[in-house]
């Protein structure tokens, strides 16, 4: 009896080559699956963070801050770089005393006037006219008019104060208004150049409206709303916005002469000493001023 046999071939040694081309087919698809679970993180991750400021305010700077650690742990440069950029813009919108300030040509040379006129540091009238122009632009008032009111109220002394209290550039009533200077609840507040210049704008913003007029606003804002007459405060800040004025348009010479012959037939009113004068300001005394201005 004959049998037949199947042979059945040994199988064929796989090479080093081909050995090579298996591993890294199974690290891409490795790669893959690890790329589409990660994505499918971010969509539930981004997912929830909607969820979260859509229905919980008080979370949102929470969540925000989490999903900048969770990009940032991946390494995403735009983030990181978006940040930095918005950290810089919002240093640029709260200038500090000490700091040295970028000003338009206009703003150099109000900053200029106010320094010789009022013996202040250029570095430190420059942070003052930012924040000026700042507080202006976001109260919508002419920043020139807040520096005129900082101007009759103090001479550009950050540490004046009144008899009756009313402190720092603006003159602001840490009594009735040291809720809007934040975490400083009205102590250090009034005293910070730029805080005080923003709260004694957005009053000054409020006064106006109020009164319908910037020569009523300031009537208000100096607290001589029920007086027959404010002393000349009003002539006096408006005279020194014209001043200003001239100064922005390049006449910073013309400016200081303006001031000098003011100060000279100036006859009592609000404000500090006559300015022509080498001596220091001292602190103002504003006797229409009542608690209740604003």
């Amino acid at each position: 009896m004959i049998r037949s046999y199947t042979v059945i071939p040994p199988a064929r040694p796989i090479g080093h080559a081909e050995s090579l081309v298996v591993l890294r087919a199974e690290r891409v698809r490795s790669l893959a699956a690890l790329t589409r679970t990660a994505l499918e993180a971010i969509g539930l991750f981004s997912v929830i963070a909607v969820l979260l400021l859509a229905t919980a305010p008080g979370l949102r700077a929470p969540v925000a801050h989490l999903g900048w650690t969770f990009w940032s742990s991946l390494g995403n440069d735009a983030v990181e770089e978006a940040a930095a950029e918005e950290t810089d813009a919002g240093d640029a919108d709260a200038p500090h005393i000490g700091q040295h300030v970028a000003l338009s040509a206009a703003e150099a040379n109000v900053a200029a006037y106010l320094a010789r006129r009022y013996h202040v540091a250029d570095d430190a009238v420059r942070v003052m006219v930012a924040a000026a122009q700042s507080s202006g632009k976001e109260r919508q008032i002419d920043p020139l008019l807040i520096l005129a009111v900082v101007a009759v109220e103090s001479s550009m002394n950050p540490f004046a104060q009144s008899p009756v209290g009313a402190t720092g550039l603006m003159q602001v009533m840490p009594g009735l208004h040291g809720g809007k200077f934040g975490d400083t609840a009205g102590e250090v507040g009034p005293l910070d150049p730029v805080a005080n210049i923003r709260v004694g704008s957005q009053i000054l913003s409020d006064v106006i409206r109020r009164g319908g007029s910037v020569e009523r606003g300031l009537q208000l804002y100096v607290g001589a709303g029920n007086l027959a007459d404010d002393g000349g405060y009003a002539a006096r800040v408006l005279a020194e916005m014209g001043r200003l004025r001239m100064a922005a348009n390049g006449g910073v010479a013309a400016a200081l002469a303006a001031g000098l012959r003011a100060d000279t037939h100036a006859a009592g009113g609000f404000g500090a000493e006559p300015l022509g004068s080498a001596a220091p300001a001292e602190a103002p005394v504003n006797p229409a001023r009542k608690p209740d201005n604003a």
